[in-house]
């Protein structure tokens, strides 16, 4: 019978690594605590793997030791299996090692295979509706292109598939780049476990978002955002908004540039009302990474204040809105500010413009590129440049106006040097 087990390493000693008398030493790696002993060898560390080693004997009675490169045990005792089952077929003579290779990816369907990536990904710490999303988009492609089998998962099948949603332009590409990021994360995680051989769509590029860019959103102008905080402050209308909750909801958004859905996740305990710091959750973000942000004085004061009235607890939701919802309400008061939602040269606002707008406002106010990164969190500065900036015409013809002017003075010709002198 073959086991699973955990194999120790050396690596070196981390830095900032805390070591106790008993010779444990721990140290932080992205926000995970980490634990180890320390080694023999000088500035070296002994750690156990995270993934689970598959432990049998062979059909030539050797011990073998392969990584299944998965931490999920479940997922583990799988392959492991696999693994004992080769063996017992090449020991009956039902098949050989080289027969066993060639077809070592056709003995699982389509179903458990997705089944078992939904497993790691649960495992793994990724959010339900991510995952159910990731499910369901890997699902569709291989409806869409009649896949039924591990064996159908070729790179040209998935072009074709690509294609033909270009050619019927009834997704945008950014949806289709969605569905081909989730189906690559399948096919890799597939020829990590050794289900397939290798990764067959690890060469198709993802199309380029700018030539079909279905939403063209906007930021506002300085006088929109002042008559939407008008109108969301004299509107006694609301049925599911308490008095003022709006308006504090547009400021948050258009002073932090957080978006509606980690607004609405946001509690007390993340705010730091004496520093004038924001936390926001890696399990709130879009990238799952956790982040500390700077917040106005003002702003600060006003969810102070608005926690106190409303005698909200340290760990629950300052807001209760939804995204549709808010989404709505956005549209409403737009309307009634005299806005209209989609301009003439096809951009719109929604509910997003207001962190676009928060962008647009920290570029008009000089503040670099790499900071506004920074506070939109982007991974790149030319994803804000490019999606979260807005640049007016008026605004280049001002910093045009920053040029310093050169002049040249022309040197009289020597005809006219001679009818001067004359």
């Amino acid at each position: 019978m073959g086991t699973l087990i955990k194999i120790w390493k050396t690596i070196p000693m981390p830095e900032g690594a805390t070591v106790r008398r008993d010779g444990t030493v721990t140290w932080t790696v992205k926000g995970k605590k980490r634990t180890g002993k320390m080694s023999s060898s000088p500035g070296r560390i002994t750690v156990q793997s995270d993934t689970w080693t598959a432990h049998f004997t062979d059909e030539t009675g050797k011990v073998q030791r392969i990584s299944t490169k998965t931490t999920v045990r479940s997922v583990a005792e799988q392959i492991l299996a696999r693994y004992q089952t080769e063996v017992d077929r090449i020991r009956t003579g039902v098949a050989t090692r080289e027969e066993l290779s060639k077809a070592q990816f056709r003995h699982i369907t389509l179903e458990e295979a997705l089944e078992q990536f939904r497993t790691k990904m649960v495992a793994s710490g990724v959010g339900s509706k991510h995952i159910d999303a990731t499910h369901r988009q890997i699902f569709e492609i291989c409806n869409g292109s009649s896949i039924r089998s591990l064996t159908d998962l070729r790179r040209e099948t998935i072009e074709r598939w690509i294609a033909n949603e270009v050619q019927k332009k009834t997704i945008a590409t950014n949806t289709i780049n969605m569905y081909l990021t989730a189906v690559k994360s399948f096919t890799q995680y597939l020829s990590d476990i050794e289900l397939l051989p290798n990764n067959p769509l690890r060469a198709i590029r993802k199309l380029n978002s700018e030539i079909d860019r279905r939403k063209k959103r906007r930021a506002m102008t300085e006088k929109e955002v002042e008559c939407l905080l008008r109108v969301a402050a004299s509107d006694k209308t609301f049925e599911k908004w308490k008095d003022g909750e709006l308006v504090l909801i547009y400021q948050l958004l258009l002073g932090t540039g957080l978006r509606s859905t980690e607004l609405s996740l946001l509690t007390p305990s993340q705010i730091d009302y004496e520093r004038c710091r924001l936390r926001v959750e890696a399990a709130n973000t879009k990238n799952k990474k956790a982040d500390v942000l700077p917040m106005r004085a003002d702003l600060v004061q006003s969810v102070k204040e608005w926690v106190a009235l409303h005698r909200i607890q340290s760990h629950e939701r300052i807001f209760h809105h939804d995204s549709p919802n808010l989404l709505h309400q956005f549209y409403k008061d737009l309307k009634a500010a005299g806005i209209e939602r989609l301009g003439k040269d096809g951009r719109s606002l929604d509910i997003h413009s207001l962190r676009k707008t928060f962008g647009t406002m920290l570029a008009r106010a000089g503040v670099p590129l790499t900071t506004t990164q920074r506070l939109m969190r982007h991974s790149t500065p030319i994803l804000t440049a490019q999606l979260y900036i807005d640049v007016d015409p008026l605004d280049m013809m001002q910093a045009l106006g920053q040029l310093p002017v050169f002049s040249a003075v022309i040197p009289p010709s020597p005809n006219e040097s001679l009818n001067n002198s004359l």
